[in-house]
C-alpha cells in the first residue's frame, strides 16, 4: 500500500513500505497493521508467502495494551517467522510502546517496555519517520522528548568505527550526500553526539536525520554495529548484570553463536581460559570480525556498563560498582544507592554545572535543569517544579541517573520553573521525609496498610468542606487541596494498599498524599480495612463447587444466576460479580475499583447473594445436606460468615 500521512484512528489503515538506503543492503522493509479481528489472518499470509520484514508495527491506538498472554504468545510466534535478524515487532500507541526484538543471543525474543513511543527510536532510528507517518498521535517534532535516558546516553556517547569497506568508500565520495557528510566525520574517536552537533552546525542537518543516516551506514557494513548494543547495555546496567565479552560480541552483532563457539574452542586450544576476555577479543580481531579500535570500545563498554569495574572488590565479597559516578566525555552516569539523590544534586550545584540531570526508575522519570549550579526547572511525570524536586528527594532511593553537560532546558515549560534555592528544597524535603515517617508509624503495616472509606463518607465530607481544616503541621488546607483530597479518596477502597494509592494518584507527591490520609484518618472518614473480601469469596466459591455435583452444573448455574438477580436485579452490583460457563463465581475487582465502591459494600453485596443462593438451594434438597456442607466449608477456613 502507498504510505499516507492523512491517516486517523478511525480509518484503521494498514501500511507497507520499503525504506531505501544508498545501497541495496540498507533497504528496510516495514509493515504497519491495526490491531483488529483479521490481523492474525494477515500475518498468516505473510508466513505462507515467506515474506520477511525488518519491522512489524502494530497500531494499538484503539485497544490499548490490555491483551491476553496467549495473544502475546501468538505475536511472538509470528515475530520469530516474519522478522529478519535484528528485526523488531512494535506495539505502539500515543503514550507508550512495547517491543519484541529478534536479537536475543539464545535465539529468543527480547521484550522491552517504553513509557514513551519515542524511546524506541534510540534503538531503531530508521523507524522514526515511518511510525510517525503511519500511526496517528505520534508527532515527529516530539522525537527528542521521550525514551530511556540511559539508552539515549549510551547511543549519543557511542563511537562509530569504520570497517575496511567504510575506509575504502570514504575517500571516493560515491555515497549520497547525507551519508557522505556523516562518513567524513567518522574518525573512530568522535562520539555520535559530537558528529550530530557538527552536522547540525555546519550543514543544518537535524539530529534525528543524522541518526538514521548512521544506521544506514551500519546496515551497509561501512561501520561496525552500534544500534544492536543500545538496549543490551541499558538492560545490563539497569539490572546490574555482568556480561562476558563473548556474549557482548553476539549481542552487538559482531559474531553469531557458531562463530563465538569457534572462537572459544580456539581459545581453549591455545591454552587460555574463558575468563581471559581480552584474549578472546584479540582472537576475534585476528579472525577479521572487528579491528583493535572496535575492541577497545567494547572493552570500555564492558567495564562501564557490565560491572567489571568492581572486580577489584571481588576478594572482599562485594558485588557493587567500585565507582558510584562515572564520567564519560561531557556526561555523568551512575546509580542511586552509593550516593543519594540529595548528594547528586549537591555535587552538581557545588561544581557550578550547567545541563540537565535525568533520573529514571521503572516507569518514572525525573528531570532537573541546572544553570551555573542553580536548579531552574524540574518535572517528574505529572509533577512539576517544587513538587517534582521534593518528591524525588523524599521518595527516591534507587534509579539510573545521567547528567548531560551543557544540555538545553528547552523541553521544560513555565510551570516547571523553580523559585527556591537548592538549600531550601533540600531542607523542606528533609522535613517532609520526617513527617511521612511519623504518619506511616501510625498506620498498621505502614505502606502496606489497606484503608477504606466509612459507609457515610460523602455526608461527613460534605459537612467538613465548609470548615477550616489544617494538616498536622498546621498548614491550612485550601479549597484546591480539598478538591484533590476528594479525588484521592476514590482510590481508598478497602482493596488498595497505601503504597498503591500513592502510585495511582500521581497528581500529588507522596508526602502530600500521606498528610491528607492522616487528616481523613484522624477525622474518622477512613478506617483500617478489617474485614477481608477474599475469605468470604473463597468460602462462597467452595460451597458452590461442593453443591454443583448435587444439582448438576447447569442447574447450579441457574440457581446462582437467579439468586443474584433476585438480590441485586440489574443494578451495578450485579455487574461486579461474574459466573462463568462452569458455574464458578468471581468478583470483577477492576470494575469495583473503577466504580469507587468500598470493600465493605461489596462484601455486604456478596453475603446477600450467598444467603439468597443458599435459600434457593434449600428449596431443592434436604436442608440438612446444605447446612452440613456450609458448616464443613466454614470450619475448614476457620472463618464465620456473621
Amino acid at each position: 500500500m502507498s504510505q499516507s500521512s492523512q491517516n486517523t484512528p478511525e480509518q484503521e489503515i494498514d501500511y507497507e513500505s520499503v525504506i531505501p538506503g544508498g545501497n541495496a543492503a540498507s533497504n528496510q522493509t516495514y509493515l504497519t497493521f491495526v490491531f483488529k479481528e483479521d490481523l492474525f489472518q494477515k500475518l498468516d499470509r505473510l508466513v505462507e508467502t515467506a515474506k520477511f520484514a525488518d519491522g512489524l508495527i502494530i497500531n494499538m491506538t484503539q485497544v490499548g495494551f490490555s491483551i491476553p498472554m496467549e495473544t502475546l504468545y501468538k505475536f511472538a510466534f509470528y515475530a520469530q517467522r516474519i522478522l529478519k535478524s535484528q528485526g523488531v515487532l512494535i506495539f505502539v500507541k500515543a503514550d507508550g510502546a512495547i517491543t519484541l526484538t529478534k536479537d536475543d543471543t539464545s535465539g529468543g525474543l527480547t521484550l522491552n517496555v517504553y513509557d514513551s513511543p519515542f524511546g524506541i527510536f534510540a534503538r531503531h532510528p530508521l523507524l522514526a519517520d515511518y511510525v510517525c507517518a503511519t500511526v496517528a498521535g505520534i508527532d515527529r517534532r516530539r522525537l527528542r522528548e521521550g525514551g530511556s535516558t540511559l539508552a539515549s546516553h549510551i547511543l549519543y556517547n557511542s563511537t562509530p568505527v569504520l570497517t575496511e569497506a567504510g575506509r575504502g568508500i570514504k575517500d571516493d565520495f560515491s555515497l549520497p550526500a547525507p551519508q557522505n557528510w556523516v562518513l567524513q566525520l567518522i574518525d573512530d574517536y568522535s562520539s555520535i553526539e559530537s558528529i550530530m552537533r557538527a552536522l547540525e552546525k555546519q550543514s543544518q542537518i537535524p539530529q534525528d536525520e543524522v541518526l538514521r543516516t548512521i544506521q544506514e551506514l551500519e546496515a551497509q557494513k561501512f561501520i561496525f554495529p552500534i544500534f544492536p548494543r543500545i538496549q543490551f547495555l541499558s538492560n545490563c546496567y539497569h539490572n546490574k548484570k555482568r556480561f562476558r565479552l563473548g556474549r557482548y560480541l553476539v549481542a552487538s552483532g559482531y559474531v553469531n553463536e557458531s562463530q563465538l563457539q569457534e572462537l572459544l574452542e580456539l581459545q581453549e586450544e591455545e591454552g587460555w581460559g574463558r575468563t581471559q576476555r581480552t584474549y578472546l577479543g584479540l582472537l576475534a580481531v585476528r579472525a577479521g570480525y572487528l579491528n583493535t579500535r572496535a575492541l577497545d570500545i567494547l572493552l570500555d563498554d564492558q567495564f562501564l556498563y557490565g560491572g567489571y569495574g568492581s572486580e577489584k572488590n571481588a576478594d572482599i565479597g562485594q558485588d557493587t560498582r567500585s565507582i558510584s559516578i562515572e564520567s564519560v566525555r561531557d556526561s555523568m552516569i551512575g546509580s542511586l544507592g552509593a550516593i543519594d539523590g540529595a548528594g547528586v544534586l549537591q555535587s552538581l550545584a557545588t561544581a557550578n554545572r550547567t545541563g540537565v540531570l535525568t533520573v529514571e526508575n521503572r516507569h518514572k522519570v525525573f528531570s532537573i535543569a541546572f544553570a551555573a549550579g542553580h536548579p531552574t526547572n524540574a518535572k517528574l511525570n505529572r509533577l512539576v517544579g517544587y513538587h517534582a524536586v521534593t518528591e524525588f528527594l523524599v521518595e527516591w532511593t534507587e534509579g539510573i541517573f545521567v547528567f548531560k553537560d551543557k544540555a538545553s532546558a528547552a523541553d521544560f515549560d513555565d510551570a516547571s520553573k523553580l523559585k527556591h534555592s537548592l538549600n531550601k528544597l533540600m531542607l523542606d524535603s528533609a522535613l517532609y521525609q520526617d513527617q511521612s515517617k511519623q504518619i506511616l508509624n501510625k498506620m498498621p503495616g505502614a505502606k502496606n496498610c489497606v484503608l477504606e472509606r466509612v459507609w457515610n463518607f460523602d455526608a461527613l465530607w460534605h459537612k467538613l468542606e465548609g470548615e477550616s481544616l489544617k494538616f498536622s503541621d498546621d498548614t491550612p488546607i485550601t479549597k484546591e487541596d480539598k478538591v484533590q483530597i476528594f479525588n484521592l479518596v476514590k482510590h481508598i477502597d478497602g482493596l488498595t494498599t497505601l503504597d498503591e494509592v500513592i502510585r495511582l494518584f500521581d497528581h500529588w507527591p507522596a508526602y502530600m498524599i500521606l498528610r491528607s490520609v492522616e487528616v481523613l484518618y484522624s477525622k474518622s472518614l477512613v478506617i483500617v480495612q478489617k474485614s477481608s473480601l477474599f475469605r468470604p469469596l473463597t468460602i462462597f466459591q467452595k460451597i458452590t463447587q461442593e453443591l454443583a455435583p448435587i444439582f448438576g452444573p447447569d442447574k447450579n448455574k441457574d440457581l446462582l444466576e437467579s439468586s443474584l438477580h433476585y438480590v441485586h436485579g440489574d443494578s451495578i452490583a450485579t455487574k461486579r460479580f461474574h459466573i462463568d460457563h462452569e458455574g464458578r463465581v468471581s468478583v470483577n475487582l477492576s470494575l469495583v475499583k473503577q466504580s469507587g465502591a468500598s470493600a465493605s459494600a461489596v462484601l455486604l453485596e456478596l453475603r446477600r447473594w450467598m444467603e439468597a443462593y443458599l435459600a434457593y438451594c434449600r428449596r431443592e434438597v434436604d436442608t440438612t445436606v446444605i447446612d452440613t456442607i456450609v458448616t464443613r466449608v466454614i470450619d475448614s477456613h476457620k472463618y464465620t460468615v456473621d
